[in-house]
């Protein structure tokens, strides 16, 4: 037997193994960061803007056994930022809603109550609007709900960006 016999390993051999081991480095560089895309903070506030106005329509502002229908003590209250009944569904103490709902600085968020012709509705002298102003070049996501307060249907906005 010559030299030939004794070789581990041939040139087609390494071949093959790098092939594979570029294939495999290449499998890992391209799905493994998708894998933790999900625990990833994302600047989509549609579900944001979608989570608070559910939650404020069928929660926060009245009485979950009846949805969409706001307790108009409560929301005078959420709105106005005064601690006057303590049957609300939100801290009270909170400094306006992206605390009630435990947003970050770097949220933006706008909430308010319109009647069906665009006006802001006011009920029992205050006005049903609160949050930060909304920003004219920005991008915007509104969550939109019909609820009843006091026995008239109104339009509750959410704003988020």
């Amino acid at each position: 037997m010559g030299t030939n016999a004794d070789r581990g390993q041939t040139t087609l051999d390494f071949a093959i193994g790098v092939g594979l081991f570029l294939l495999v480095v290449a499998f890992v560089v391209a799905f493994v960061p998708g894998i933790f895309e999900p625990f990833e903070r994302t600047d989509d506030g549609t579900q944001v803007a979608d989570r608070i106005a559910t939650t404020l329509a069928t929660d926060v502002l009245g009485d979950p056994a009846e949805p969409y229908v706001l307790d108009a003590d409560c929301t005078v209250e959420f709105f106005d930022g005064t601690d006057g009944s303590t049957d609300c569904r939100f801290d009270t103490d909170a400094d306006g809603p992206s605390e009630v709902f435990a947003l970050d600085a770097s949220t933006g968020l706008n909430v308010t109550v319109s009647e069906r012709g665009g006006g802001v509705v006011a009920l029992d002298g205050t006005t049903l609007a609160a949050g930060d102003a909304v920003p004219e070049g920005r991008s915007v996501t509104t969550a939109r709900r019909a609820v009843h307060v006091n026995e008239t249907t109104y339009r509750l906005f959410v704003r988020v960006w």
